[in-house]
C-alpha cells in the first residue's frame, strides 16, 4: 500500500515536467527531481528572498506618494517687545506662542530617478530568480547522480551476491570432497577466506547503498527504496558535443549577464542621481502672534512649488561611472573565461565518453571470455584436472569482469549527464 501511495505521488510530480525538452526519460527519476525542486528546504529559503524585492519595490514607489506630517508647538517667551498705545500697550508677539498644523509634501518630478530605481529593483529580482532556478537545477542534477548511483550499486550488489553464493557452493563441494578424500583442508580454508572477503565487499556495497537512500530522502523527502525496481543504466540520454546557446542556459553565464544588466543600471543611476527634484508642499493649521491681536489664535496655511538642485555632490558621479565601467569590463572577461572553461570541460567529457565507449566494447568481450573460461574450469575441476585455488581465481576474474563492465556503463551515463550539466540543460 505504501508503495502505491508513493508511486502516485511520483506520477503527480511527473505531470509538471511532461512536455519539456528534458533529456531524462526515466519517469521515476523525473518525479523524484520534481519532488526535490518542490520540497528541498534550501530552495524554499531562496524563494523567500524574492519577497525582499517585492517590499523594496513598494518602498521605491512610495516616493510617488505624498508625505504628510503633523506638528504642534508651544513656547513661552518673556519679556516681549511692546509699546504704549493710549491707555494700553501694544505687543509685537505673545507671551504664549502656539502653532499647529498638517504639512503635505508631494514629489512632482525627479527627472527619472525613481523610475531607474524601479528598473534596477526589477533586474535585481530577476537576478534572485536566476539564483533560485540555478539552485533548482543543481539539486536536480544531484538527484539524478544519486539515482544512477543507486541503480549502479544495486546491480553491483547483485553481482557480489552471486559471487558469495558461488563461493559458498564451492565450500559445500569441497567439504564433500574432503570426506571422500579428494580434497584437503587447505582448499576449504582458502575458499572460506575468499568467501569472507567477498562478503565484506558485499556489506560495503550495501552500506554505500544505504547512504544513497539517505541522501535521496534528504533531497526529495521520499523513501525511494520501494520505487526503484531494477531500472536500466541506459536511460537514452544523449551526449552533448556542442555548447550551443550556452549563454542562455549555463548557470554562471546567466548570473554574469544579469550582473552586467545591474551594472548598466548602476551607471545610469550614477548619472541621474544628482538631477534636481521638483516638489509641491502645502500646510494648514493654526497659530497666534498676528498683529494687531497677537494672542488671538487664527487659522493659517500656505501652498507652493519648489525645486531642489544639488550643487556639490559627495558621491562624485563620474568616479561612480568609472567604477561601474571597471566592473563591467571584469564581467566581460569573466564571460570569456567561462566560455573557455565550458569548451574545455565539454571536450574532456566527450573524450572520456569515447574512451569509455571503447572500454565497454572490450569489457563485454572480457565478460564473455571470462564466463566461458569459468564454465570450462568448473568442468575441469569436477574431473580433477585443476585445483580449487585455480577455480576460485577464475571465478574472481568473472566477478571483476562483470563489475568492470558495469562500472564502464555507469561511467558512460555519468559522462552524458555531466555534458548536460556543463551547458546547463534544465532537468526539472
Amino acid at each position: 500500500m505504501k508503495k502505491i501511495v508513493l508511486t502516485l505521488a511520483i506520477s503527480v510530480a511527473v505531470l509538471g515536467v511532461q512536455g519539456q525538452d528534458n533529456p531524462i526519460r526515466d519517469t521515476v527519476l523525473q518525479g523524484l527531481i520534481q519532488a526535490a525542486v518542490n520540497n528541498f528546504p534550501r530552495i524554499k529559503e531562496l524563494e523567500e528572498q524574492l519577497r525582499i524585492n517585492d517590499v523594496q519595490e513598494k518602498l521605491i514607489k512610495s516616493n510617488y506618494q505624498p508625505k504628510v506630517m503633523g506638528d504642534a508647538n508651544y513656547r513661552f517667551q518673556a519679556p516681549v517687545p511692546k509699546i504704549p498705545f493710549g491707555t494700553e500697550s501694544f505687543k509685537f508677539q505673545p507671551y504664549h506662542s502656539v502653532t499647529g498644523g498638517v504639512t503635505i509634501n508631494q514629489l512632482v518630478y525627479d527627472f527619472g530617478k525613481t523610475k531607474a530605481q524601479l528598473e534596477r529593483n526589477k533586474t535585481a529580482q530577476a537576478y534572485t530568480q536566476d539564483n533560485v532556478d540555478n539552485t533548482k537545477n543543481s539539486v536536480a542534477y544531484q538527484v539524478a547522480q544519486i539515482y544512477y548511483s543507486i541503480v549502479f550499486t544495486a546491480k553491483a550488489i547483485q553481482v557480489q551476491q552471486d559471487q558469495v553464493k558461488t563461493l559458498k557452493e564451492n565450500e559445500r563441494i569441497i567439504q564433500a570432497k574432503i570426506k571422500n578424500g579428494d580434497a584437503i583442508e587447505y582448499d576449504l580454508l582458502n575458499t572460506r577466506v575468499r568467501t569472507s572477503n567477498a562478503d565484506n565487499k558485499l556489506k560495503e556495497l550495501q552500506g554505500m547503498q544505504e547512504n544513497n537512500y539517505i541522501m535521496m530522502k534528504w533531497l526529495t523527502g521520499i523513501d525511494v527504496q520501494p520505487l526503484i525496481n531494477n531500472p536500466s543504466l541506459d536511460d537514452g540520454i544523449n551526449i552533448v558535443s556542442n555548447a550551443g546557446d550556452w549563454k542562455s542556459t549555463n548557470a554562471d553565464a546567466k548570473l554574469i549577464k544579469r550582473q552586467m544588466e545591474l551594472l548598466e543600471l548602476d551607471r545610469r543611476l550614477a548619472t541621474i542621481n544628482d538631477n534636481p527634484q521638483i516638489f509641491a508642499d502645502a500646510n494648514g493649521g493654526f497659530r497666534n502672534g498676528y498683529p494687531t491681536n497677537v494672542d488671538q489664535v487664527r487659522l493659517a496655511g500656505y501652498a507652493g512649488v519648489g525645486i531642489s538642485i544639488p550643487i556639490v555632490s559627495a558621491s562624485r558621479p563620474k568616479l561612480q561611472q568609472k567604477l561601474v565601467d571597471v566592473d563591467l569590463e571584469t564581467s566581460r572577461k569573466s564571460m570569456t573565461t567561462l566560455e573557455s572553461n565550458i569548451n574545455k570541460d565539454l571536450a574532456n567529457v566527450n573524450q572520456n565518453y569515447q574512451t569509455h565507449t571503447l572500454k565497454l566494447q572490450n569489457s563485454q568481450t572480457t565478460v564473455e571470455a571470462a564466463n566461458r573460461a569459468y564454465q570450462l574450469a568448473q568442468t575441469r575441476y569436477k574431473e580433477g584436472l585443476i585445483t580449487n585455488t585455480e577455480l576460485i581465481l577464475i571465478q574472481i576474474e568473472v566477478e571483476e569482469a562483470n563489475l568492470n563492465a558495469l562500472q564502464v556503463r555507469y561511467q558512460l551515463l555519468v559522462d552524458k549527464l555531466q555534458s548536460h550539466e556543463i551547458v546547463g540543460t534544465k532537468l526539472y
